[in-house]
C-alpha cells in the first residue's frame, strides 16, 4: 500500500518529515483495525486457527495489537521531535568511507547521533517510493 507524503509532487520529505508520515500511517492503520474489531487490544481467542500455526500467529497478533502499536507510535513520533530539535547532522550519514557501507562511523555528538537514531526509525520503511537511499544508515 503506497501512501504520499502530502507534499507538492516536486519537492521531497526531510527524513524527520518522511518519519512522521509514515509513524501517522501506522497509526491511523491502528486506529481504523480497531475501530473495524471493535477494540484495541487482541488475543489468540481472536484467531481462527488451531495448533503450533495458531500459536505463532497468535503471539504475533497479541504483541501487534492496536494498542501496542499505538503505543509505539506514540514514543517513535516523540523521538522523531526529540531528534529534530538536536538538529541532526544528515550529511553525517552519507560519511562512510566507500566499499564500507555496513559498517557505519561512530557518532561524535549529539547532532550526529540524532542522525542516526532517525536514520534507523527509517529502516524499516525502506521500501517506502519516498525512502532515500542517503538516509541508510
Amino acid at each position: 500500500m503506497e501512501f504520499e507524503s502530502g507534499l507538492e509532487p516536486d519537492m521531497q520529505p526531510n527524513l524527520d518529515e518522511f518519519l512522521l508520515a509514515r509513524i501517522a500511517e501506522d497509526k491511523r492503520i491502528a486506529t481504523e483495525a480497531a475501530r473495524a474489531s471493535g477494540r484495541d487490544r487482541w488475543t489468540a481467542a481472536d484467531l481462527p486457527l488451531s495448533g503450533p500455526a495458531h500459536q505463532q500467529a497468535a503471539a504475533h497478533v497479541t504483541r501487534n495489537d492496536p494498542a501496542r502499536i499505538l503505543a509505539e507510535c506514540t514514543a517513535k513520533r516523540r523521538l522523531v521531535l526529540a531528534c529534530r530539535e538536536i538538529r541532526p547532522d544528515l550529511t553525517f550519514l552519507g560519511a562512510r568511507p566507500p566499499g564500507l557501507a555496513d559498517f557505519p562511523l561512530p557518532p561524535s555528538d549529539q547532532h550526529q547521533l540524532a542522525a542516526v537514531a532517525l536514520a534507523l526509525l527509517a529502516l524499516p520503511y525502506a521500501d517506502h517510493a519516498e525512502y532515500r537511499q542517503e538516509w541508510r544508515p
